[in-house]
């Protein structure tokens, strides 16, 4: 193997020779004395002035290339030392050139962060912005423009915003709740469904209900194009309204099963026949919990009579909504209602399973007409009980979410 000489006093007898990864130039010994040319396959690239050097192949050199430990792994300490004939002659890789370290971050007072961070919080429009929401450029001029530094990179007041968790560019919708028992209604509900499968075992059930409405049967233009590789599904933009359907269910929460009722619409009588329909199907157990929005057919009187003729009770005064919610909430008889607060359906579960059977069903389905779609829906459901049914994992405790990130 040539060897090439670095100091006249090295001796290169019996010397220990290391597998590396050199870039070695055109004409070098490999594999056997093997004399070969390569093509590089940068040939015609504009830079090829700049880059000299051909794919990196396994050959062996002698120790005297050490190589040391550094933060960005392993350097080569010498460079003068390269594999090949007339490698002295050419331009070495500049794949080793390494750059300086970066300067250290400048660093701002406590005073100037806050600042930042305050301006990042309030509105753009109260800062003469005509905008919704900042992004880094903006506020970037806005940090210079009043003052707070002389000069700062945007990057630097993303890094101190994400150290603190605002993201000015993200949004979410929210929906204000003004009822003023919102938190012992909140903890009520939460606590039967931290208890549920307990409740169960105990031969009383919870349930969720709610309604899902203007159910459309929508009948696409042209049929669907399956799946294919490299290709998702079609589905027709055009379509024609066949009409709606209203699915009016209960979700147990202890199991994850469901019951649906399908009506062409929500009246006091459908629920009333529906809360008949469970007072029915659970008539051997000890008490019934129902978690409901505050829909005024929810407390209907015709809902009352059906709850206190199977409880064989008196509903007293149900002359107006405030009694009727009385009698329905008196945990002294076995039908127990639980409504939610004002504006926190999100409070009751049959909203993750309406999520569910819109994502399965409705939103890609193609129906021929009504009855199409109601069959198609209560297919789903006995589908669901069979296969799917199971307890949700209820996170939200009522108290608040605190995300845990560590802040440099």
């Amino acid at each position: 193997m040539a060897t090439v000489s670095v100091t006249k006093e090295l001796s290169y007898e019996n010397m220990e020779v290391l597998s590396c990864h050199f870039h070695l130039p055109h004409l070098y010994s490999y594999a056997g004395q093997t004399e070969k040319r390569w093509r590089p396959w940068f040939e015609n690239a504009p830079w090829h002035s700049v880059w000299h050097c051909v794919p990196a192949l396994s050959c062996t050199v002698p120790t005297v290339c050490r190589t040391e430990k550094s933060s960005v792994g392993s350097i080569p300490l010498s460079m003068r030392s390269y594999a090949g004939e007339n490698a002295m002659n050419r331009k070495a890789s500049t794949a080793y050139r390494t750059d300086h370290a970066p300067a250290g971050r400048r660093v701002f007072p406590p005073q100037e962060q806050h600042s930042i961070v305050a301006l990042a919080t309030q509105r753009p429009r109260e800062q003469g912005h005509p905008i919704t929401h900042w992004s880094m450029a903006e506020l970037h001029r806005a940090v210079v423009g009043k003052g707070i530094v002389d000069s700062i990179c945007p990057t630097t007041i993303w890094r101190l915003l994400d150290q603190m968790a605002i993201k000015p560019h993200r949004w979410h919708y929210w929906l204000n709740s003004p009822d003023p028992d919102f938190y012992p209604k909140m903890q009520d509900i939460v606590e039967l469904y931290l208890h549920a499968i307990d409740m169960y075992q105990r031969g009383e059930i919870l349930l969720s209900v709610d309604e899902k409405t203007s159910i459309q049967a929508l009948r696409r233009k042209y049929p669907h194009r399956p799946t294919m590789p490299g290709r998702s599904e079609l589905i027709e933009h055009e379509y024609k309204r066949h009409g709606t359907c209203c699915l009016t269910a209960g979700f147990e929460v202890a199991t994850g099963g469901v019951m649906g009722m399908l009506t062409p619409n929500r009246p006091a009588e459908v629920f009333a026949q529906f809360v008949e329909g469970v007072c029915q199907y659970y008539c051997d157990a000890r008490s019934i919990h129902i978690v409901l929005d505050n829909l005024n057919t929810h407390y209907h009187e015709l809902t009352c009579r059906t709850v206190a003729n199977f409880c064989k009770c008196d509903p007293g005064q149900t002359e107006t909504g405030r009694q009727r919610k009385d009698f329905l909430t008196d945990p002294s008889k076995r039908v127990v209602f639980h409504f939610t607060p004002t504006h926190a359906s999100w409070l009751n579960q049959i909203e993750i399973w309406f999520s569910t059977l819109a994502g399965k069903v409705i939103r890609r389905g193609d129906f021929c007409s009504v009855g199409d779609l109601e069959e198609k829906i209560m297919e789903f459901i006995d589908y669901h009980n069979e296969y799917l049914a199971r307890p949700y994992a209820w996170t939200y405790t009522g108290k608040p979410l605190a995300a845990n990130r560590k802040v440099a």
